[in-house]
């Protein structure tokens, strides 16, 4: 599965409650209050810890707050990652495979568990001002645990809306990921964050009771 967990890390971002920072604190509330839905292209870039270029793709981005989302890679693999809230579902194009996952172990297993909001974001993260460069109001979060698989997160607003995101990982391995086509709180229908299953797909159902009432199918 190539889902890592640096889009969830990005996602709990978009979803969470008030950071206790200064400046960048301010500029990410700010994103918080107004944005209630929002609509965005995305340019992925990993490297290596020599600043050589291992991977990159592309995509589109739906946020619904507090709790849903669609994750869409189209180049250069075709992969969606979906949440309505109650379920995450896992569907890889190319494998025809879906993994369903309970919001509940999911968010337990990952920092995916900021997607619970308020103050979750202050407990699992210190959290501090990056300051402004680049044109960018930047925040700095280190998490707190130690299992986790990445060092630090940086995270660059600008108009008070996510632009850019870096995350570092153990391995000296950067992801950065440059949002385009923004939209702001458009109209975005409930069946976007549906995921119904094709009849020929298979389904890896990861929930703790097997097949339940998610939602979506």
């Amino acid at each position: 599965m190539r889902m890592t967990r640096w889009l969830v890390a990005f996602v709990m971002l978009c979803v969470a409650g008030m950071a206790q920072a200064e400046q960048g604190s301010k500029t990410l509330q700010a994103f918080y209050n107004k944005v209630h839905t929002l609509s965005a292209d995305f340019q992925q870039v990993q490297r290596d810890d020599n600043g050589n270029v291992v991977q990159q793709a592309s995509g589109t981005f739906l946020l619904s707050r507090p709790k849903e989302f669609r994750w869409e890679y189209k180049q250069p693999y075709k992969q969606i990652i979906v949440s309505n809230g109650k379920v995450f579902k896992f569907y890889d194009v190319d494998l025809a495979q879906v993994t369903v996952r309970d919001i509940g172990a999911t968010l337990k297993a990952t920092p995916a568990l900021l997607l619970t909001g308020g103050e979750a974001l202050n407990d699992a993260f210190k959290i501090t001002d990056g300051g402004k460069h680049d044109g960018l109001t930047w925040v700095h979060l280190t998490p707190k645990a130690k299992d986790t698989d990445f060092k630090s997160v940086d995270l660059g607003l600008k108009n008070d809306v996510p632009a850019l995101m870096k995350l570092h990982d153990n391995l000296g391995q950067t992801t950065s990921i440059t949002f385009g086509n923004i939209k702001i709180n458009p109209k975005l229908p409930e069946s976007k964050f549906t995921l119904h299953v094709p009849d020929n797909v298979e389904v890896v159902d990861g929930r703790a009771n097997g097949k339940g009432q998610d939602g979506a199918h």
